[in-house]
């Protein structure tokens, strides 16, 4: 099994370009029998990268000028996506957010820190739960009631209720989480971040899912009283889907013969 492991990406642009182009060059191509994209092929490996200094600007990768190749994010987009992170908002088309999930640990880990001291290993930060699979299953329904609530004066602090019920609206596809969890840990006064994507797709959502997480560390670094750190991030299968092949040959300055024959 063919990897991409980067161990010194200097910003998160970096780390995208040299992982754009390991995928496109080395990556295997298959058919997407199920999922948001069926039917049709994308080219992905297993992969990690460190971000040596991911608050680098800018957050997102600039393409060539004068190549008229459409940038994946914004600085605007980037900024927008944080608050996806931070709270628990949906709009009317989402199933779920991130920010649903993290909301609620983002503030405890902050204490914690504050609170037990640096030495810990306890602030893992979920996104999702063991009945997420149950998100694409049409044939059940399925509902989870969650409440955070003081012990000895009664008062609840957070209530939220989770389901599948949209998976049976007409138009709906199933879909869950890609983004699964990120694990903090401050070392030499530093906060660090690794944040697994169980899937994910390099072209149209890591530069601004990172970009978000980036900012996201950043706040609580500040909160919690220690500099910014670096960046971790894995995922069993970062891709380009076929759709986009053509842009992303054209970033690397590479002709589609390299994708033949896999």
């Amino acid at each position: 099994m063919k990897m991409c492991i980067i161990e010194d990406a200097t910003s998160l642009a970096d780390g995208w370009f040299r992982a754009l182009n390991k995928i496109i060059s080395e990556g295997r191509k298959y058919l997407i029998t199920k999922g948001s994209y069926e039917g049709i092929h994308r080219i992905g490996m297993p992969t990690m990268i460190n971000f040596t200094h991911p608050n680098a600007r800018p957050l997102f990768p600039m393409m060539p000028e004068g190549s008229n190749i459409p940038a994946p994010t914004s600085e605007e987009d980037i900024n927008e996506y944080l608050s996806y992170l931070m709270t628990g908002e949906r709009t009317l088309n989402e199933h779920y957010t991130y920010g649903e999930d993290l909301c609620w640990q983002i503030p405890w880990v902050i204490k914690h820190y504050q609170e037990a001291g640096h030495g810990n290993n306890h602030c893992y930060m979920t996104v999702g739960r063991p009945e997420t699979l149950y998100y694409y299953d049409l044939s059940v329904e399925y509902e989870e009631r969650v409440r955070v609530q003081e012990r000895f004066s009664g008062e609840i602090q957070k209530e939220y209720v989770f389901g599948n019920a949209w998976n049976n609206t007409i138009g709906n596809k199933p879909s869950s989480q890609c983004l699964r969890g990120i694990d903090t840990w401050v070392d030499d006064n530093k906060l660090h971040f690794w944040s697994y994507f169980r899937c994910w797709d390099l072209w149209g959502g890591f530069p601004v899912n990172l970009g978000g997480i980036q900012l996201l560390k950043e706040y609580m670094a500040s909160e919690i009283g220690v500099e910014d750190g670096e960046l971790v991030v894995s995922c069993k299968d970062l891709h380009v889907y076929e759709h986009t092949w053509l842009v992303a040959l054209m970033r690397l300055r590479k002709n589609e013969n390299i994708l033949k024959g896999r």
